[in-house]
């Protein structure tokens, strides 16, 4: 690779950017053994038509076409956490001859991932050529850390801008506090209540999506049901932590204001939920934390659990036990908006500054939002192998690309088989993703301590008050004083 950046040529050459979705951890058993989801009736590529500017067609990106200046390097190195985004390289994306991908992996374990990609950009314009990071992923809960960092570029300096066809909230969190646009996603993340079909049909009297929302679009009415569900011997969710998203997503106020922490309206609204289906036992009186097996076994087909919430990626990486062949349950789920519309993680691919290949950087980013052959495979999830098993495995995206998604969305020949039996997930995703919001004012760079290490510190007073045993008494006060621990632990200049 070369250090030299020759932002000036891209500029009329390539357009638009990349990213991914929240996996940092759950099931991952899910070997793709379901029957996949079928294809709109039309398909074919179509052109961004809104960007006069444009001089490379939308669906010519990542097909090898390029041709790459002599200042490009020949090596382009990726930071990621995982392999998910490789695999769908791999599938569907072609380089120039001559140019190879170096995947730099670092797990994102204790945020193992984020302290060493800080010290690689922070080294990055100094670097020797094959030694730079040319683009890197960043996850919703600390996109703000990289979007508002000068270490990272002015996508329409290297010819990757903003198109009508993404979802305003994808193009809000990857901007600066400016509006210049940082990072950009293949993905949209909207997150939708996932349902058991069979006990739906015994609690509420009918499985079908449209009477399910009608019945589950309060969330008075969500604690009518998990009353209900109660009675019948079920469970409204398994963990008390399982709505903490929806709420979280709606606060009209941020956690942080001038470095001084306090709790918004949105997340004691939460805990009070919490509380009280703790109390009634509405929710598992192990009060399991999000990816506990505990929980994760109400997956399989004699679970007793009615709902869980999640995106599209939330059926590839956590409902693994659901594809059990003699244990799961796969096709008996529906998916609903329910209560709130809210989006749930999201991967933004960033150029980091000191890149020498901007322009295969943007060919890539232009690829996966812009080349919408590249994207309609992408929404179907087939041909994908898994770069750690080798194997095949069905991964369906809810793609940032407001044409494709209008597309499935509105074909009746289109069904998610994955996971649902057949229903249109896309139709259902599409409009909540529409009533997406995101308010850069409402979110910080560590929304990740907030969005993770606080619920947990809840959810151990949760326990206490349902008396798990082995559990020491944690009061609230005393959660509280826990969460502020680890709170100036990682982040020191915060009061509260």
């Amino acid at each position: 690779m070369k250090k030299k950046i020759l932002a000036a040529v891209l500029a009329s050459a390539l357009l638009l950017s990349v990213a991914g979705c929240d996996q940092n951890t759950g099931n991952t058993d899910n070997t793709g053994t379901g029957t996949g989801t079928n294809a709109p009736s039309t398909s074919g590529n179509s052109t961004q038509g809104s960007d006069p500017a444009q001089s490379t067609p939308a669906g010519n990106y990542g097909t090898g076409e390029l041709k790459p200046s002599d200042s490009e390097g020949k090596k382009i190195r990726i930071a990621c956490w995982n392999y998910e985004f490789k695999s769908f390289v791999d599938a569907f994306y072609k380089l120039p001859d001559g140019y190879e991908i170096e995947w730099v992996q670092t797990k994102n374990d204790e945020g193992a991932y984020q302290k060493k990609l800080d010290e690689q950009l922070a080294a990055n314009e100094s670097a020797s050529a094959d030694e730079k990071i040319d683009m890197f992923l960043a996850e919703a809960d600390y996109i703000q850390k990289y979007s508002f960092s000068d270490n990272t570029i002015d996508l329409s300096t290297i010819g990757v801008d903003k198109a009508d066809t993404m979802y305003d909230y994808v193009v809000n969190a990857g901007s600066d506090q400016s509006g210049k646009l940082k990072g950009v996603s293949w993905q949209a993340t909207p997150s939708c209540v996932i349902i058991r079909k069979s006990i739906a049909k015994d609690v509420l009297g009918t499985d079908n999506p449209d009477e399910l929302q009608s019945k589950l679009d309060t969330w008075e009415k969500f604690a009518d049901a998990a009353k209900a569900a109660k009675e019948k011997g079920y469970y409204i969710t398994p963990s008390a932590l399982e709505t903490y998203r929806t709420f979280a997503n709606n606060a009209t106020t941020s956690y942080l204001t001038d470095d001084k922490f306090a709790p918004t309206e949105a997340f004691n609204t939460w805990l009070k939920q919490a509380e009280d289906f703790t109390k009634n036992g509405y929710v598992l009186n192990t009060l399991p934390e999000l990816w506990d097996d505990a929980k994760t076994d109400h997956m399989y087909k004699d679970g007793k659990a009615m709902c869980f919430f999640g995106p599209s990626w939330y059926f590839n990486f956590s409902m693994g036990k659901a594809y059990d062949p003699e244990k799961g349950c796969k096709g008996d789920w529906v998916v609903i908006q329910g209560p709130q519309a809210h989006f749930w993680g999201g991967t933004w691919m960033m150029a980091a500054k000191g890149t020498d290949n901007p322009e295969i950087v943007a060919d890539i980013m232009n690829a996966f939002t812009k080349n919408e052959d590249i994207l309609e495979k992408l929404v179907i999830g087939k041909g994908i192998i898994d770069p750690d098993t080798q194997k095949e495995k069905d991964n369906p995206q809810f793609v940032n690309n407001k044409n494709v998604i209008k597309k499935f969305a509105e074909d009746s020949s289109y069904g998610n088989n994955v996971i649902l039996d057949g229903q249109n997930d896309i139709a259902v995703m599409s409009k909540i993703a529409d009533g997406i919001k995101w308010d850069g004012a409402l979110h910080t760079r560590y929304d990740q301590t907030f969005n993770e290490t606080l619920p947990q510190c809840m959810n151990e007073y949760l326990k206490s008050l349902a008396g798990v045993e082995g559990v020491p008494g944690v009061t609230l006060d005393k959660a509280w004083s826990n969460f502020y621990d680890k709170l100036e632990a990682v982040n020191p200049d915060i009061t509260h």
